[in-house]
This record gives structure tokens, C-alpha cells and sequence, in this order.
């Protein structure tokens, strides 16, 4: 079935008439006829009772009618949805899991409000997820880890990929409120053995996380294995457990402490592909270089 013929068969519906329906189509008689044809041996059926000054459609004809014209509908929605989406731009950003949604949403929305033509894909991911997906070709941008270290030591960049850092973050132990470290100004690791304890499964920094500890012979009680910051943030403002995560500055309910012998930061920053050439891209990382970050930084 051609779409053309479903044309010809709207218009004889339309017009009741075979030759009012090739006028409007611009077309002979004969080629209308032959067209509606081919469309009725396709079908199967009989679509219209020829003969009299008025063509009628037939039962079969009648129920073809409203699929017909469905088809027609969808077709051109299509085509619609197509040229707009050749006529938007679309950005694939990929995002830490490890990062908090609703900071990045009020990003993603200021970004927007300067580039309401652009649609975003948000993509979230671990570190390594990410990292692939860049070199894949999969997502545009990564909003992501640059450097894991003890804070005294000075950032080291991937030298495959172009990236500009963003904020940077320590990894202190967070606790609601009402747990007894709260009124401390800072913590050491041993203190943390046999405390109800989160593991940020998905976190950049689990596996350095869970040798620090065995090396020290530190052994929290794992009461939840969360994969996604907003998971563990509300386990620990239930008082559920506690966790060693980044540090979120007007994150209320919760609060941090440094480890007085775990001292480590992550650099976040945007990552994206070396001699990849995009406006949009240098927009998106402009505009993010200049985002108030301050819910996220030290």
C-alpha cells in the first residue's frame, strides 16, 4: 500500500466523485482509477459502489475510511516531529550518578532558558559508563569526575579527552543529626567500625572506600547498598546510617565531618571528545563555567 493511493481514496470519499477527486488531485481519471485499483486487489475488497452520478463507499469502504485517514494523520506528524527535530539541536549529557539532581536540573533548566531551541538528553552513569560513552560517541558532554586524590595532591587530567573543571568537593562522613558524632568536630576511621553504614555502590570512590577500611581494619555494619546520591542522602537524613560522601554545602538534616585521616577530594568538571568541533558544545561549557555552583563547592 502506497500512501498516494490512501490519498486518492480520501479524496473520492471526500468528493464523491471520481472525476471531482481527479481535478483536485490533479490528475486523469484513468490514472485515479487505476490507482484505486491496485489498492482494492491489495486489500482485498471492494471500496467503493461505482455506477450514478455519486460515488458510495461501500462497508469495507467505511471501515478503510478511518484507518485511512489515521494513516494520513500519523504520516504527517511525523514528518512534522522530523523536521523539528532536524530544526533542534539536541545535546547528549552524560551525568554522574554521584551527583545531586536537583542542583543539576536548575542547571540544565538556566542553560535552557538561554538556549530554549536546544533539547537535552540527560544520560546518567558511573565514571566508567561515562568515560565510554564519550569515547563511543553515545553522549555529547560528561558532567563528571576529573581527579580522585588525597587533597594535597594536584589534579591529573586525562590527556584523551578535553575537559575544564567545575567545582571541587572533600568526602567527609555525613550522619543525621541526632547521631552522637554530630556534636563532633571531626571523626577518624576506626570510629566508624561496626556503625550502621551506606555503601555508595555506584560512587567513583567505593573501591578505594573498601580497601582504606580493610586496610585499617574497619568494619561498618552495611545496613544499605545505594546507587544513586539521592538514595543515600534520604537513608541517612532517616537515620538509617551514615556514609562517607561528598560534600553538599545547603544540603539540610545532615551533617558532615571531616576524617581527620581520610582526607580526600573530587574535582568535577566537564569532559567531552578531543577535536570535537561543536558551538553547541562551547555554549554548554561556557555557560556551565560560569553556573553558580556554590550548593556544590568546598
Amino acid at each position: 500500500m502506497d500512501l498516494y493511493q490512501v490519498r486518492y481514496f480520501l479524496t473520492i470519499a471526500e468528493t464523491g466523485n471520481f472525476s471531482r477527486a481527479a481535478e483536485r488531485l490533479y490528475l486523469s481519471q484513468p490514472s485515479l482509477s487505476t490507482g484505486i485499483k491496485k489498492l482494492e486487489q491489495e486489500l482485498g475488497v471492494t471500496l467503493f459502489e461505482r455506477g450514478g452520478r455519486r460515488t458510495v463507499l461501500t462497508a469495507a469502504g467505511r471501515s478503510f475510511l478511518e484507518r485511512a485517514t489515521a494513516i494520513v494523520e500519523q504520516y504527517h506528524a511525523a514528518l512534522h516531529e522530523m523536521k523539528g527535530f532536524h530544526n533542534q539541536p539536541i545535546l547528549r549529557v552524560g551525568v554522574l550518578g554521584t551527583m545531586r539532581v536537583a542542583d543539576l536540573a536548575d542547571f540544565v533548566c538556566g542553560f535552557q532558558h538561554y538556549h530554549p531551541n536546544v533539547a537535552i538528553e540527560l544520560h546518567d552513569g558511573t565514571l566508567d559508563t561515562l568515560r565510554e560513552g564519550l569515547e563511543q560517541g553515545d553522549i555529547d558532554v560528561a558532567i563528571t569526575v576529573l581527579s580522585l586524590r588525597p587533597s594535597s595532591n594536584s589534579a591529573v587530567q586525562d590527556e584523551s579527552q578535553t575537559s575544564t573543571t567545575l567545582f571541587r568537593q572533600p568526602l567527609w562522613l555525613a550522619v543525621p543529626p541526632s547521631h552522637s558524632f554530630a556534636q563532633r568536630a571531626s571523626i577518624r576511621l576506626a570510629e566508624l567500625d561496626g556503625q550502621p553504614f551506606i555503601d555508595r555502590v555506584n560512587c567513583e570512590f567505593f573501591q578505594q572506600e573498601c580497601q582504606i577500611l580493610s586496610a585499617a581494619n574497619v568494619h561498618p555494619k552495611v545496613v544499605y547498598r545505594a546507587s544513586h546520591e539521592e538514595w543515600v542522602i534520604s537513608l541517612v537524613r532517616a537515620g538509617l546510617g551514615i556514609s562517607i560522601m561528598p560534600y553538599w554545602r545547603r544540603l539540610t538534616e545532615i551533617t558532615y565531618l571531616p576524617i581527620v585521616d581520610l582526607d580526600f577530594q573530587r574535582t568535577i568538571g566537564i569532559k567531552w571528545r578531543k577535536h570535537q568541533n561543536s558551538d553547541l558544545i562551547e555554549q554548554f561549557c561556557r555557560f556551565a563555567s560560569s553556573h553558580n555552583w556554590e550548593s556544590m563547592k568546598e
